[in-house]
């Protein structure tokens, strides 16, 4: 499991080290400067630099704690024998201690300190402008510097997060660094893993620096290949059907039975034991015909989707229900039975939870079973009343708010897919790619969250593990077929490679 912090959060750890611990500020900027000159020394390597231009090396040095990381990698990179020159961006009177004191051994060393930036005359360029803190917008010759650095297409390693990303956020503030390789300290930061930022960081490496770790109020974490084990319920040798579980998919008007089909399919691809599919009585054919290994149940009218989908609850363990389901009178009154009078846990996406934002909050919020939503960022935007943009800005915050206040785990989709557990912690999902983003994708995660969910998966897990799954199963899709070319199908059948 991966851990991710807040800039406040890490100089919380920073300054429990410090003040409360009494281990000195230089010693982390040293462990700081080690790591960032290693992979400097690593890209000086791979790219065969030897002499000449090809591996001197320039620093740009801000004036807070973030340039100091960078006069002591520029010291560092100079005693390895590395040809190397600072720039001092900022005001030296302006410098705090920590990075004042390096300057001023910079200066002694002899090391060259240049009043101007001319990239062509060197081979790769550190970043230590400015760190995790930044407030405000870059402006003035600091974007002028930003603008030239970019323009020249010289290799760029950057020191904690590329300057001018937010860490919180991954927003640009004005400009930022398009770093080659960012060395981030201790923990990784939202901004480097949420886009744009992701986008700036380049290859992200977390360097130990000795900074103990300490609780969160709110944890953020990630999944990873080797937590699997330990979240996916075994499966039992002596089982049977029933005891994989059973999956009702709730969905499929008329012209929109492939959603239904792309859940259900997912479904038993996740390792569920059965599936049934209630649609439209229109999509019989086309169910039985994509899908066989699915049982079938229909709806003809809004007077009878009611009792249909009562019957169809009294066999299931889990209920997913949403995709392609539409907003007729039928697929209002099933929704509306869903939130009032089933217990069993349940997965809402697409029109289930277009229906609920239009009228049904005050019962989503009332229902008495586990509840996973699983909204993009359009459907969270109809549910919340908050412009995608800011959703965009701040989805921590959002998806947690919504968790918290209707008591459902709140998987927000997007590039970076957000799970928000309520009252508990959060997942950052890192699998996945942009092949992803196509019809019929969103379907295909409620069928995995489902299947996890009949499997036995706790309801606080299967929000995050399914988006991981979801991921992975993308990732290993865009192996055979491509990015551009990939689909939602290809999705469901890569959940088989997973092998879960």
């Amino acid at each position: 499991m991966l851990h991710i912090v807040r800039a406040e959060g890490m100089k919380r750890r920073d300054m429990r080290m410090m003040d409360d611990i009494g281990v000195p500020s230089a010693v982390l900027m040293e462990r700081a400067a080690l790591e960032t000159a290693r992979a400097v020394m690593e890209m000086l390597s791979e790219a065969g630099g030897h002499c000449g231009k090809e591996s001197r090396v320039l620093v740009l040095c801000g004036s807070g704690n973030n340039g100091g990381d960078g006069f002591a990698c520029a010291r560092i990179l100079t005693l390895k024998g590395i040809s190397c020159a600072v720039y001092p961006a900022g005001n030296p009177d302006h410098m705090t201690e920590e990075c004042g004191r390096q300057y001023r051994i910079v200066r002694k060393m002899g090391i060259p300190v240049t009043d101007r930036v001319n990239p062509a005359e060197y081979g790769l360029i550190v970043d230590a402008l400015f760190g995790i803190g930044i407030s405000r917008d870059i402006s003035g010759r600091y974007a002028d510097l930003i603008g030239q650095v970019n323009d020249s297409g010289v290799p760029v390693v950057a020191v904690d997060i590329p300057s001018g990303v937010d860490a919180d956020t991954g927003q640009v503030r004005g400009c930022a660094i398009r770093a080659r390789r960012t060395v981030t300290m201790q923990l990784l930061k939202p901004g480097l893993l949420l886009y744009p930022g992701a986008s700036y960081a380049g290859r992200v490496t977390c360097a130990e620096i000795g900074v103990e770790d300490i609780p969160d109020e709110r944890p953020l974490l990630a999944l990873e290949r080797k937590d699997l084990r330990a979240w996916i319920p075994p499966r039992n040798p002596a089982g049977n059907k029933s005891d994989f579980g059973r999956v009702l998919i709730v969905g499929g008007s008329r012209n929109m039975a492939g959603a239904a089909c792309l859940a259900a399919l997912s479904a038993l691809r996740s390792g569920c034991g059965m599936v049934r599919v209630l649609t439209d009585e229109c999509n019989r054919e086309i169910v039985q015909s994509v899908l066989p290994e699915a049982l079938l149940s229909t709806w003809t009218s809004a007077e009878d989707a009611q009792s249909r989908l009562a019957e169809a609850a009294a066999w299931a363990d889990v209920i997913a229900a949403g995709p392609g389901l539409g907003k007729s009178e039928a697929a209002q009154t099933m929704v509306r039975w869903l939130l009032t009078e089933a217990e069993h846990p349940l997965v809402l996406d697409a029109d289930a939870l277009n229906l609920t934002a239009a009228s049904m909050l005050p019962l989503l919020e009332a229902h008495r079973g586990p509840v996973i939503v699983t909204p993009h960022m359009g459907e969270m935007a109809r549910l919340t009343g908050v412009a995608v943009s800011q959703l965009k800005l701040h989805p921590f915050d959002a998806a947690s708010a919504f968790a918290d206040r209707y008591g459902a785990v709140c998987v927000m989709k997007d590039a970076r897919t957000v799970t928000a557990v309520p009252g508990g912690p959060l997942y950052l999902n890192l699998s996945g790619n942009d092949g992803m983003a196509g019809a019929g994708s969103g379907d295909v995660l409620t069928g995995v969250t489902a299947a996890l969910l009949a499997r036995g998966t706790d309801p606080a897990g299967a929000g995050a593990l399914g988006a991981f799954l979801h991921g992975l199963a993308g990732d290993s899709a865009a192996e055979k077929h491509g990015r551009s070319g990939m689909m939602a199908s290809d999705i469901a059948e890569a959940m088989k490679d997973l092998r879960i």
